[in-house]
C-alpha cells in the first residue's frame, strides 16, 4: 500500500517539498540565502526550478541542508527519491523502536504495531508532500535508542539536527535537563551551536533575522496562525480567544495571538517539568518518548505529517498495554479511540469556519495526543508501570 501511494504521489510536485528543494537549490547555485525570504524572489526561484504554479514559504536558513543530497535532480526524479527514502527511514524508525522497547519483530505485538504504522494516515500525507518528519522521526528514534543504551552521542546528536534542520526538538533537550543528565543535556547544547556556527558563514546572521520576521513569525503567532490544520494547543487556544475578522471571526474574545502564543510556550515547559518530577530513574525512558510528543502539542504549528513524532510513544504505550491485555480494562479502549484520532484521515479542516462549540471538534490529533501523555502519566501516578518486555 505504501509502495502503491508513493508510486501515485511522487510526481505530484507540491508545497512543503518545493521549499526544502528550492531552498537547497539556491545553496548549491550559490545564491544570496536572505533571499529566500523574499516572496517575490523565492517563488520566482521556485517557478524557474520547475514548480509551475506551486508556491511556499522558505523554512529556517539550514533546513535546506535536508533535501542538498538531491538538488542536483529535477525536481519530480528528487522527489521520487526522497519519498523512497522516506519509506527507509520510517522501518528503520520501526525497528529502532522495537529494539529499544523490546519488542520482538516477529511476534503478534510485534506485527500488530506494524500494520498500525501502515495504517498511519500522516505518513501517507507526508509522501503526498513529499515533507522531512519520516527523517525527524528517524533522527528522533535514534535519539530514543540511544537514551535506552545510555549513550550520549546517539541520544544527544539526533536531537541537535533536529533543533538545526526544523527548530523542533527543545522539548528533549529540556527534558534532558529535568532529568538531571546535564552530561547528555550540555553536550547536545554544544552539538547544536557548533553546527549553527560552522554552518553561519553560509548563511550569515540576516538571513536567520530574515527567517524570524517572514517565517517564524508569521507561522507563530500571524492571522493563520489558528488554522485547524495546525493541531496544536496553541492554534486551540487562539481558534477559542484571538478573534480575526479575516481568518477567525468565531472566536469568543480578542486576544492577540502573540500572547497565546508566549503563553502556550510557558506553559509546555511548565507541563514537562511537572511531569518530569512524576517519573524517576527508571521509568525516564517514558518521559524522554512523552518530550517528542510534547514538542508537537506545544509547537506554534504543526499539521498531520508532525503526527509522526507520535508514534515512539504509540508503540511503547501500546506495547505496555499488550503485555498486559485484558478486554475489560477500559485502557484498551481508551487507548485505540487515541490512536484512531491519530491515524484516521478525519475531515477536521472543513470546521474551520464553524461556530462555538463546534469548532472544538476540528482538534482530534491534539485530542489524541494529549489522551496519550495523560496515559503515560497515569501509569506513573496509579504505579501501574506495565513492564515493557
Amino acid at each position: 500500500m505504501i509502495v502503491c501511494y508513493t508510486w501515485l504521489k511522487s510526481p505530484v510536485l507540491t508545497h512543503g517539498f518545493a521549499s526544502y528543494y528550492t531552498s537547497a537549490r539556491m545553496l548549491t547555485d550559490g545564491s544570496d540565502m536572505t533571499e529566500a525570504y523574499d516572496t517575490t524572489y523565492y517563488f520566482a526561484k521556485m517557478h524557474s526550478y520547475g514548480f509551475g504554479g506551486v508556491k511556499d514559504l522558505s523554512n529556517l536558513p539550514t533546513g535546506s541542508f535536508i533535501m542538498l543530497p538531491l538538488a542536483g535532480l529535477e525536481p519530480v526524479t528528487a522527489k521520487i527519491v526522497w519519498n523512497i527514502l522516506g519509506i527507509i527511514f520510517l522501518f528503520t524508525s520501526i525497528l529502532l523502536l522495537f529494539r529499544s522497547f523490546d519488542i520482538p519483530l516477529y511476534s503478534i505485538k510485534g506485527l500488530c504495531l506494524i500494520l498500525l504504522t501502515l495504517l498511519f494516515y500522516p505518513f501517507y500525507y507526508n509522501i503526498a508532500f513529499g515533507q522531512a518528519y519520516a527523517l525527524l522521526l528517524l533522527l528522533a528514534s535514534i535519539s530514543v535508542y540511544g537514551f535506552k543504551k545510555d549513550n550520549a552521542l546517539l541520544t544527544a546528536f539526533p536531537v541537535a539536527l533536529i533543533i538545526i534542520l526544523k527548530g523542533y526538538g527543545f522539548y528533549p533537550l529540556a527534558a534532558l535537563l529535568f532529568m538531571k543528565r546535564p552530561k547528555v543535556f550540555f553536550f547536545t547544547i554544544g552539538l547544536t551551536i557548533s553546527i549553527f556556527l560552522l554552518t553561519l558563514p553560509l548563511f550569515g546572521l540576516s538571513a536567520w533575522q530574515m527567517y524570524y520576521a517572514k517565517f517564524y513569525s508569521v507561522v507563530a503567532y500571524g492571522e493563520h496562525s489558528s488554522n485547524v490544520a495546525y493541531q496544536t494547543m496553541g492554534s486551540l487556544l487562539g481558534h477559542f480567544f484571538s478573534f480575526n475578522s479575516t481568518v477567525n471571526t468565531n472566536a469568543i474574545l480578542s486576544v492577540p495571538k502573540i500572547y497565546i502564543y508566549y503563553f502556550t510556550q510557558i506553559a509546555g515547559l511548565v507541563t514537562l517539568f511537572f511531569l518530569s518530577r512524576k517519573f524517576n530513574r527508571e521509568n525516564y525512558l517514558i518521559f524522554f518518548v512523552m518530550s517528542f510528543a510534547l514538542n508537537v502539542i506545544f509547537s506554534p504549528a504543526a499539521e498531520d505529517y508532525h503526527s509522526l513524532f507520535y508514534l515512539p510513544l504509540i508503540f511503547l504505550i501500546g506495547s505496555m498495554l499488550f503485555n498486559n491485555f485484558d478486554f475489560r480494562s477500559p485502557q484498551i479502549y481508551v487507548f485505540a479511540i487515541a490512536v484512531l484520532l491519530l491515524m484516521l484521515p478525519l475531515p477536521f479542516r472543513q470546521l474551520q469556519d464553524s461556530g462555538f462549540p463546534l469548532y472544538v471538534l476540528a482538534y482530534p490529533r491534539l485530542y489524541g495526543a494529549i489522551i496519550m501523555i495523560s496515559f503515560s502519566h497515569g501509569f506513573i501516578r496509579g504505579k501501574k508501570i506495565p513492564e515493557i518486555s
